[in-house]
């Protein structure tokens, strides 16, 4: 018996982490704020009325999921989006919602 899993049981797990991360409010705020350009933590904390704690944590769960990116600038940390798609998947659940909510 093999123990290792498959390679789409492996592509599953990764897209169950991607949307565990996608299933909050607040990264997917996050997200439309980087969509916008990179930006640093203060700067996306003010964007959502969000404290810098709290963003941060939120920003950790982005970037290992694989959502979005980051690089230092000095003492700073700068975010962007990990993939150009992203906007479009938002916008693709947004939409599903949408239409959800309306029935």
């Amino acid at each position: 018996m093999n123990s290792r899993p498959s390679p789409k049981l492996k592509l599953l797990s990764h897209f169950a982490e991607v949307a565990k991360a996608l299933a909050h409010p607040v990264r997917l705020e996050l997200l439309e704020a980087l969509a916008q350009g990179e930006r640093n933590v203060e700067s996306l904390a003010q964007a959502c009325g969000q404290p810098i704690a709290n963003t941060s944590h939120h920003l950790k769960v982005l970037r290992l999921s694989g959502l979005a990116a980051s690089r230092k600038e000095g003492l700073q940390v700068i975010y962007s989006l990990a993939d150009d798609a992203i906007p479009g998947v938002i916008a693709s659940i947004r939409g599903l919602a949408q239409r959800q909510s309306v029935e």
